[in-house]
């Protein structure tokens, strides 16, 4: 009697167990992909629009960490300097990538997400300047003489960054000039930014070449930081009045067409 008892028990076992298999393989594939691995880091910036990832133009895993630094990090000394702890930042890093929602507050540092978010711009495939204009941007300096030649220079290659490149650099430098009007407290200035910045922006060559390459791209860095104005918003700020005076006009116009009816 044990024996039948113990051998029903072991077949009822493992009925349950092929049921729960059943089920577990006709979960829907939404939940699935919930668990699943989501790559962020490494990935075009097309297919991170193409995917959904992106906040305010700009990839939502980056808004995120420069706003955690805005709220705290700011006049933290050495910022962006200063590296984070390399166990922290994989962790980090995986978390993200695991579909789950990291808590910067709760489960990083400054330093860390700092370096996380260096880490992110660095392997962009295409980096934030693209391979197609690198080139013409290291040329600037050896075809032109004068500063003002040279930003002439800065503001045509601009326009020719692709949208989604375009917005995360005047995303970035809009952040980065609010971390330089903090250097008295952070120690960072627009060098040293430019400094540290020139290599995550711009994918530059290895080799004696590549010396000669970040020297240049440090210095268009900064370039874009001290006059970032100039470079990003002047511009949209033209575009915005001619758009004023249009409306003005159309405006007027009907006003008089109105009193002469």
């Amino acid at each position: 009697c044990s024996l039948l008892l113990c051998s029903f028990q072991q077949n009822k076992a493992a009925v349950r167990l092929r049921e729960d298999m059943k089920k577990v393989v006709s979960q829907p594939l939404v939940k699935q992909k919930s668990l699943s691995y989501r790559k962020v880091f490494g990935v075009s910036l097309p297919d991170l629009q193409q995917q959904g990832l992106v906040k305010e133009g700009v990839p939502a895993v980056l808004w995120h960490m420069v706003e955690y630094l805005k709220e705290t990090g700011l006049k933290q000394e050495g910022l962006f300097r200063v590296n984070g702890s390399v166990k922290v930042v994989e962790q980090l890093r995986l978390k993200l990538e695991s579909g789950e929602e990291a808590e910067l507050i709760k489960d990083g540092d400054v330093c860390s997400v700092a370096s996380l978010l260096k880490l992110f711009l660095r392997e962009l495939p295409d980096g934030v300047i693209t391979s197609a204009l690198h080139p013409k941007f290291m040329q600037l300096y050896q075809v032109h003489d004068s500063n003002e030649d040279v930003e002439k220079g800065i503001k045509g290659l601009l326009v020719q960054l692709p949208r989604a490149h375009y917005c995360l650099l005047k995303y970035l430098c809009c952040f980065l000039t609010q971390v330089a009007e903090h250097c008295e407290a952070n120690r960072m200035t627009i060098m040293n930014l430019a400094t540290v910045f020139g290599p995550n922006v711009f994918h530059v060559s290895s080799g004696l070449e590549g010396i000669k390459e970040q020297e240049i791209a440090n210095k268009i860095m900064a370039k874009l930081l001290e006059n970032y104005t100039a470079f990003f918003e002047a511009k949209e700020k033209k575009a915005a009045e001619e758009q004023v005076k249009i409306i003005t006009v159309k405006v007027s116009k009907h006003l008089v067409f109105s009193m002469n009816m």
